[in-house]
């Protein structure tokens, strides 16, 4: 019994396999030719036209929209998932947590300062919480995600901030350092800087490092 049954389960995975190479090879048959990867938006210089002020803020729309179209496919559940309601399950690796938590933010919005705004916007925190995954999958994730977090590409809290932070901890009597790393995504999710083009780019660097340890 158990030897059919494992012969069922291959000849599915075979057959689910064939379906999604199809169903990807008429996807990008239609599909028009693919942008280049969203990128950090340059801000014009102070006194710059109001023309250039617009182009930047068209270019960091569609920065958003490619960030937030890339998120959804890449959690996109396989027919295998789907057909095993394996998608369902709390996520085990860190790079799918992580993704899982991307599409969230992709299809809800993201948002500062609170785990879920009442509009059902989340921040980068509250989308994770939001993915079942079990305790020890989670902080790989926020490892990952601080080590994507780590790049100067990403928008960094200022020097004053951080201080203000670690002295604030020291006046409880806390650990300045180990303060600054628990809250070190919550930090950089509510600086000024970045959009949801750029916190979905910081998520899919985060999914890319967990991939490269094998998470």
């Amino acid at each position: 019994m158990t030897a059919a049954l494992l012969q069922i389960e291959s000849s599915t995975q075979l057959l689910a396999d064939e379906v999604e190479a199809w169903l990807k090879a008429r996807t990008e048959a239609a599909a028009p030719a693919s942008s280049s990867p969203a990128s950090p938006v340059a801000v014009p210089q102070s006194g710059s036209d109001i023309a250039a002020l617009v182009a930047v803020g068209l270019a960091e729309v569609e920065r958003s929209e490619r960030a937030t179209a890339a998120a959804q496919l890449a959690a996109r559940p396989s027919l295998m998932d789907r057909l095993t309601r394996r998608h369902l399950r709390p996520a085990e690796q860190a790079s799918v947590h992580i993704r899982r938590a991307a599409a969230v933010l992709a299809t809800g919005g993201w948002c500062r300062g609170e785990l879920r705004s009442t509009s059902g916007a989340h921040c980068i925190l509250g989308a994770l919480l939001a993915v079942p995954a079990g305790a020890d999958t989670t902080t790989r994730s926020h490892i990952h995600i601080r080590a994507a977090m780590a790049d100067l590409a990403y928008a960094q809290p200022s020097e004053a901030y951080i201080e203000r932070l670690e002295q604030d901890a020291r006046r409880q009597g806390l650990d300045a350092a180990a303060v600054r790393r628990a809250h070190d995504i919550a930090v950089h999710n509510n600086v000024a800087a970045p959009t949801v083009g750029a916190v979905l780019e910081l998520l899919a660097t985060a999914a890319v490092i967990a991939e490269r340890c094998g998470d």
